[in-house]
């Protein structure tokens, strides 16, 4: 798969998941199981913004490495930041929500090792 086009896949998330937080906060908080609005609304605004960073990025015929490790961070910093909030069984604890955010987790990792595989490419690493 082309890194263009996984940067657009991963960027369709962000925009869906991003949109879905800030026009649909109380059906999340309902998935979830607890009502953080404020935090919703935040965590949306920053999917909503990385995902259209991602877009511009993949536009591009010469994406620069240290822009795919930004999104590689972002990719592996959310997926520890979800387990940690299920783990913490403060935020997310409903056992849907928890199902749910789970395999949104690992699509985030695989995006991030996927993205991590053309970064080494870039880098000359392989």
């Amino acid at each position: 798969m082309s890194l263009n086009l996984l940067l657009r896949i991963n960027s369709v998330s962000c925009l869906l998941f991003g949109l879905v937080m800030l026009l649909k906060t109380d059906a999340v908080n309902l998935l979830i199981g607890t009502e953080k609005t404020m935090l919703m609304h935040s965590i949306g605004i920053i999917l909503v913004c990385n995902g259209v960073l991602l877009l511009v990025a993949s536009l591009r015929k010469q994406i620069q490495a240290h822009e795919v490790m930004f999104f590689v961070l972002g990719d592996y910093g959310w997926t520890i930041l979800t387990v940690a909030l299920i783990s913490a069984e403060a935020v997310i604890i409903d056992p849907v929500g928890i199902r749910v955010t789970f395999v949104i987790a690992l699509f985030t990792a695989m995006m991030g090792a996927l993205q991590f595989k053309h970064y080494k490419i870039l880098k000359g690493s392989i």
